[in-house]
């Protein structure tokens, strides 16, 4: 089990990157996206607040429960991370199950979508590996 922690914390770590940057690097967070601000002022806001913002957020929540969760023990600890990894990780399922729809419906089926709804399919199960862990353990 302890590697499925560990699994959970590095994806939550790389998350908690992604999102530090984006809020950091505007310009970086719409070339990864590959999506473009609008010319209102305030259009990389966007991209801080959404690619940075709740992406960092969210990430470091999760990855604090997890730590805290590895270093101290405690049932309850454990429980209530292993919610917000579930939670995060059907996040990013959804992300990849969307970009894999749009491969299918709209015709993007591109290197780049691809390899997106790969990582994208890697980061859910990684950080919900302590979930799946618990859940066949029970079997």
């Amino acid at each position: 089990m302890a590697f499925l922690w560990i699994a959970n914390a590095l994806a939550l770590v790389f998350g908690a990157g992604l999102g530090a940057r984006a809020l950091f690097d505007p310009k970086w967070a719409s070339r990864f996206v590959r999506l473009r601000p609008d010319e209102q002022a305030g259009g990389f806001a966007e991209f801080r607040a959404t690619y940075g913002g709740v992406f960092f957020a969210m990430h470091v929540a999760a990855l604090v429960l997890t730590l805290r969760y590895l270093l101290a023990g405690g049932y309850l600890v454990g429980v209530v991370a292993t919610g917000a990894a579930a939670v995060l990780a059907a996040g990013w399922a959804g992300s990849s199950g969307g970009r894999a729809l749009a491969i299918l419906l709209d015709g993007v089926d591109t290197k780049f979508n691809r390899q997106s709804a790969a990582v994208e399919a890697a980061m859910a199960l990684a950080i919900a590996a302590p979930w799946i862990g618990w859940y066949f353990a029970r079997a």
